[in-house]
């Protein structure tokens, strides 16, 4: 073996270095993720009048339909489009529950919807954005910021961005179902010269 690798110092020394970078990386990683949050967004384009949408992003029955993983919304005070007004929120993915208190942070009637939840896990601060693109059709963009409240699971976090950004995905297609059960899409007026 000594023969097929003549410089053993050389082997050493990488061996040392790769090693110093791994410790460097892991506290690099370790110091960023101190107070960090995490984001996923989605977008998805439906052939509806915001109109149409908001009550599905604002009603307390209507949102736990639609939103993956939201199996219960319970109102706590006022009503969920007023800034201020909370709601008791139940979570069950696989087999872990848990519940959280929401607060309606933003509103802007038929464009804007942002609330903060807060749960023993974590903090979340979700944001729905419409933004009409014409008669029939509006952008949905989903933005969720995610704080995990116990340092090793802000540590880890990106094992588990993929399944916040399907959920997200998931969510938004099963409001398009649902908009399609109880809304027939809108058809743009034709324009006419006269």
């Amino acid at each position: 073996m000594r023969d097929r690798f003549r410089d053993w110092n050389l082997l050493h020394k990488s061996v040392v270095a790769f090693i110093a970078a791994v410790a460097i990386s892991l506290s690099f990683r370790a110091f960023i993720v101190i107070d960090a949050a995490f984001q996923t967004e989605q977008e998805i384009i439906l052939p509806y009048d915001s109109a149409v949408i908001w009550p599905w992003v604002t009603d307390n029955q209507n949102r736990a339909r639609w939103q993956a993983e939201l199996i219960d919304l319970q109102r706590l005070m006022g009503v969920a489009d007023t800034p201020g007004s909370t709601r008791l929120l139940f979570w069950k993915k696989r087999y872990k529950r848990w519940q959280a208190v929401e607060q309606t942070s933003e509103v802007v009637q038929e464009r804007l919807f942002a609330t903060l939840q807060e749960s023993d896990g974590d903090q979340r601060w979700f944001r729905v954005e419409l933004t009409p693109l014409g008669q029939c059709q509006t952008r949905v963009v989903i933005r969720e910021t995610i704080r995990p409240l116990a340092y090793t699971d802000r540590f880890w976090f990106f094992r588990y961005s993929g399944d916040h950004a399907d959920r997200l995905k998931v969510s938004l297609a099963a409001l398009d179902r649902w908009l399609g059960k109880v809304a027939p899409a809108c058809e743009a007026t034709p324009v006419t010269s006269g």
